[in-house]
């Protein structure tokens, strides 16, 4: 095999890693978010807040030790937070553009999932956990 081809299954194995991690982290995201919404009947935009958030700290270790099979170190860690709060920030006004288009509260969480799962990857990738 040549580099190429190691590098691009590389990618490959990651991107589906990823993806699995992803499904699960958004079924967690999509189940709270109902549960806080619907059946408890807290606020949409604070349900969304604390889901999102308690998914991303999650997310970190899962993604370090389990897709890009990194070790923690402060750096990593710092560069995550950052990209983190800028993710966040970006769900958020996604999310809260879709609400604010009348867009259901699930299907504005859909919406928000599209547009940053493959940009996530693409900065973690190559910014974040960049060995």
């Amino acid at each position: 095999m040549n580099l190429k081809t190691i590098i691009k299954n590389n990618i490959v194995k990651q991107g589906y890693k990823y993806i699995f991690v992803s499904v699960l982290s958004y079924l967690y995201v999509f189940v709270s978010l109902y549960l806080l919404v619907d059946v408890f009947g807290w606020d949409k935009q604070i349900s969304f807040l604390l889901v999102y958030g308690v998914a991303y700290l999650m997310l970190y270790a899962i993604q370090l030790k389990f897709i890009f099979l990194g070790q923690h170190s402060k750096k990593k860690f710092i560069k995550y937070c950052v990209v983190i709060i800028t993710f966040y920030l970006a769900a958020n006004g996604i999310y809260y553009i879709g609400l604010q288009l009348n867009f259901n509260y699930l299907i504005s969480t859909l919406l928000t999932i599209c547009v940053l799962m493959p940009l996530r990857f693409i900065v973690y990738k190559y910014v974040v956990y960049k060995q």
